[in-house]
């Protein structure tokens, strides 16, 4: 939850993250302070995550607009977009043409981040980043992956340090490190 109110009322204040939610009607004035604080944190979270997606297509747009893309085999990845599920997803992994194209979204994303496509959607490219980080930590949680969840506290720790949240940053610190000597010296110890 204060993960979420750093990211969209500290990091992204003034970006235009509140007058998409406006826009796209996910939010009203009175919900608006709670949803950027993460205290309305069902409503934080579904709107984390819309707003996540929305920038990920469009990232996606212009990915395919910029980058040569050729699949020589389009069956594996259509069944997997078709019906996800395991089989279909092992499938499209081991299609070599499928891999060179997640590779190249990877290459694609690193640019962006470092400013092809300006300023701007270097920001929104870390809001990604951020974003995949909460679902990634819950994730964690609901399965049970203490290794994960370790990754996730670590990480998590720059943006309160960043925003004057230094009791969290030492706090997410100290946790990290406490529960890798633990997992250390206890192997199985959760």
């Amino acid at each position: 939850m204060n993960y979420i109110g750093m990211l969209t009322r500290r990091k992204m204040c003034g970006s235009g993250y509140a007058e998409i939610l406006f826009e796209a009607q996910l939010v009203t004035s009175g919900s608006l302070k709670g949803v950027l604080s993460g205290k309305a944190y069902a409503k934080s979270l579904f709107c984390l995550k819309t707003v996540c997606e929305s920038m990920e297509r469009l990232l996606m747009e212009r990915f395919i607009e910029e980058e040569s893309i050729l699949i020589t085999d389009p069956v594996a990845l259509l069944n997997m977009i078709q019906s996800c599920n395991r089989e279909h997803l092992d499938e499209a992994l081991k299609d070599r043409s499928t891999l060179t194209l997640i590779e190249k979204y990877h290459a694609y994303e690193e640019k962006v981040l470092k400013g092809h496509l300006g300023k701007t959607a270097a920001l929104w490219m870390s809001f990604i980043n951020h974003c995949h980080l909460v679902f990634m930590l819950l994730h964690s949680v609901k399965t049970n992956n203490i290794q994960l969840f370790h990754k996730c506290n670590g990480e998590m720790a720059n943006i309160f340090f960043a925003f004057d949240g230094h009791n969290y940053s030492r706090y997410l610190t100290w946790l990290e490190v406490y529960l890798t000597n633990l997992e250390n010296t206890h192997p199985g110890a959760k």
